[in-house]
């Protein structure tokens, strides 16, 4: 997808869900900043799932690098919709453009850097044939 644009949902080929809950919120009344957070682990976690990248025992997936824009403010209750695209495929790293939506309003942007690697060496691997193939055909 040459034309990404983060702000509109037709640039994101894989989608969660959140519930805005009220421990969410904070003095002002809407979403804290810390939660965000939250939604795009939620969100980064559901995708490698979906992807087969599940073996916690000897594998990991370390954030590396996180970017978050706040583009609308979200009140509570608010069912959220949690959307991901890959944007770079390395050899032992990912790059996630993610975006919260609170209706079609795109509330809040990241990008994210994953890295993968193994658990008890703590150095970075390469993916497996098998899950290159499964991320490739999300570029």
């Amino acid at each position: 997808m040459n034309d990404f644009d983060p702000l509109t949902p037709a640039s994101y080929k894989f989608w969660a869900t959140e519930h805005v809950r009220f421990a969410d919120l904070d003095i002002m009344g809407h979403v804290n900043n810390k939660a965000y957070a939250t939604y795009y682990e939620s969100a980064r976690i559901a995708y490698a799932a979906a992807r087969g990248m599940e073996d916690r025992q000897k594998i990991g997936m370390a954030l590396a690098r996180l970017e978050i824009d706040y583009r609308k403010e979200i009140r509570f209750p608010a069912l959220l919709r949690l959307g991901v695209s890959l944007r770079k495929l390395g050899r032992s790293s990912i790059t996630l453009a993610c975006a919260v939506f609170d209706g079609d309003i795109c509330a809040s942007t990241s990008m994210a850097v994953l890295v993968r690697f193994d658990l008890e060496t703590r150095k970075s691997m390469p993916f497996p044939n098998e899950e290159r193939q499964a991320l490739v055909g999300d570029l």
